[in-house]
């Protein structure tokens, strides 16, 4: 398939421009880190290649990177069943036929394109201490820490996850998030706040503006963004008024059948309409050849149902005159959550359902250009401005664990920009959404969502286009994980598709009637890995798979010639 029309000028190298320029003090950062890493701690520290998508994406396994013939936006695609999993890299004789953009959300074939072998992470060995530091004290396992360690099932096999539980933890999972109160039952569940930066990193893109598919862009009912106006492709202008000028985001998305026409060139055969924005993933959306044995409900591009509250919108602003205000609002449930910005002074006001949490001075000035990103995720509001954190690591606020939000009609319009007594343009719109923890790998949260699984994927899109009916869903009643002392739980960040602790049997377990059976006498839970399974931290990822470069020949599925290294994939990870 091939485009149809051109990407808007300017808009993906403009982009492509700004974010080279975000990134090039973290690269340099990461440069420092794998030196570092490699000189002065390769005693205490081991590289390890990343096989599978668990991770996504945070870590790539095997996989695929694919240029969206439509929008021209690269996302990947998991490819770890073109290699054998015993380990020893040898092909299937499998090609992943089919992904979907998670941008656009349509299809395109990727069986033609090479696979990549995932990337190689460097990690810093637990109990030991940091050799010419050692008044840095000793290197031990700690919440949100991108871990290695051994497989409790099978400690020959060296697993890496997200330490997400430690000691004395009860852990639930409820509607996406991690909750956690104490072991010995002391007080409430309270949710699980990660730091911003390591927010920002496991955020998936829902809608990136500047890059838009040719075959919907002379449509208007297809539009993303609506109530301003485009002074130039990506860049929505509010000239002065007394009343609020809202630019508001309907989440408009094909269905599987809408697709087909589409990329068909035929008008298809239902029209447009908003829906909930759910934890879909391109990387997830791998369709191996027809006749497959066993192909997982997750893998099913249009099978990712569950609805995502948590967003985060970044934007680029510019204010013309040093009066009135801006307002970022990003819905959840219907309760609106706000940062509002007064164009003559810079200073933020972050708010909840009108209720204000906190203020704070800014570097936002009126005749300028600044980056701003906010954020709803974990039950805090956070912002950056030009990559600073004006409210630290932002303003949490309480909900009930028993009563979680459920989607409202304004949901379907998730993320708003207003602007009022000023003059106000906003570019590179780009919003995400938070990592949505499922109960279990591979299925959803409500028995009523599975029996969608084996219907039309229309009809699962009728249900997401309706917030009354998809509410009125039943949900599965959350399971307890208690960690006891030295033990620690393990989760994917891609967790639909992560094989972790929530899935694990008790097979490492020795029994009275099976005493050659298992290695592990403590009768610790299924979930729990001991701290001497524990092999380190990963902190780096210093070797991403290489980029092929022109002419690019191609001596076979997946080696093409001449390549280079990958530099710009470089990255710490947090």
């Amino acid at each position: 398939m091939s485009r149809a029309t051109t990407i808007p000028e300017e808009g993906p190298e403009a982009a492509a421009r700004r974010e080279r320029r975000k990134n090039r003090r973290e690269t340099i950062e990461s440069f420092v880190v794998v030196v570092v890493g490699f000189l002065v701690w390769s005693l205490e520290a081991e590289g390890y290649v990343i096989p599978t998508g668990s991770m996504a994406p945070t870590l790539l396994g095997r996989h695929k990177e694919v240029e969206c013939p439509q929008c021209g936006w690269t996302y990947r695609v998991n490819a770890d069943s073109e290699v054998d999993s015993g380990g020893d890299g040898g092909a299937t004789g499998l090609r992943v036929k089919w992904g979907v953009c998670e941008n656009c959300r349509l299809p395109a074939r990727v069986d033609h394109l090479p696979s990549f072998a995932g990337d190689r992470v460097y990690t810093l060995k637990t109990g030991v201490s940091v050799p010419f530091a050692p008044g840095l004290g000793r290197e031990e396992p700690r919440r949100w820490d991108v871990t290695v360690f051994k497989l409790p099932e099978e400690p020959s096999v060296r697993y890496i996850k997200r330490l997400v539980g430690m000691p004395g933890d009860l852990l639930q999972i409820r509607r996406g998030d991690i909750w956690r109160s104490e072991l010995d039952g002391g007080g409430p569940p309270a949710i699980l706040r990660r730091p911003p930066r390591q927010s920002l990193q496991v955020n998936i893109p829902v809608h990136v503006d500047a890059y838009r598919p040719g075959r919907l862009a002379g449509d208007p009912r297809w539009r993303r963004w609506e109530g301003w106006d485009e002074a130039t492709p990506g860049a929505y202008r509010a000239e002065a008024d007394d009343a609020w000028r809202e630019l508001r985001y309907r989440h408009v998305v094909p269905s599987p059948e809408q697709a087909e026409a589409i990329v068909e060139g035929r008008e298809p055969d239902t029209p447009p309409r908003a829906s909930l924005v759910t934890d879909f993933c391109s990387f997830n959306t791998d369709l191996a050849p027809q006749g497959l044995s066993q192909v997982r409900i997750a893998t099913r591009p249009w099978f990712q149902p569950h609805w995502v509250g948590d967003l985060a919108l970044s934007l680029r602003l510019e204010v013309a005159e040093p009066t009135g205000a801006v307002r970022v609002d990003l819905i959840e449930g219907g309760v609106v959550h706000r940062c509002e910005i007064d164009a003559a002074t810079g200073r933020a006001t972050l708010s909840r359902d009108g209720r204000i949490l906190g203020e704070a001075p800014t570097a936002i000035r009126a005749g300028g250009s600044h980056e701003l990103t906010f954020a709803n995720i974990d039950d805090r509001l956070t912002l950056w401005v030009d990559d600073a954190l004006p409210f630290g690591d932002g303003l949490p606020y309480e909900t009930r664990f028993d009563d979680p939000p459920a989607p409202t009609f304004d949901d379907l319009e998730p993320a708003r920009v207003a602007a009022r007594g000023t003059s106000a343009t906003v570019s590179a719109l780009v919003l995400r959404r938070d990592v949505h923890y499922t109960r279990d790998p591979g299925e959803p949260d409500s028995d009523d969502l599975l029996e969608y699984r084996l219907k039309p994927p229309q009809e699962l899109f009728d249900l997401l286009a309706d917030p009354d009916r998809y509410a009125a869903l039943r949900w599965r009643e959350p399971r307890e994980y208690p960690i006891e002392a030295g033990r620690y739980m393990m989760l994917g960040d891609n967790s639909s598709w992560s094989r972790d602790g929530r899935a694990w049997t008790r097979v490492d377990q020795t029994t009275p009637t099976a005493p050659d059976r298992g290695w592990d006498e403590s009768g610790r839970e299924s979930w729990e890995v001991p701290r001497s399974l524990v092999i380190g931290r990963a902190f780096t990822v210093y070797w991403p798979h290489l980029r092929p470069a022109w002419p690019a020949f191609r001596l076979g599925p997946d080696l093409v010639l001449p390549a280079r290294p990958n530099v710009e994939a470089i990255r710490r990870i947090y």
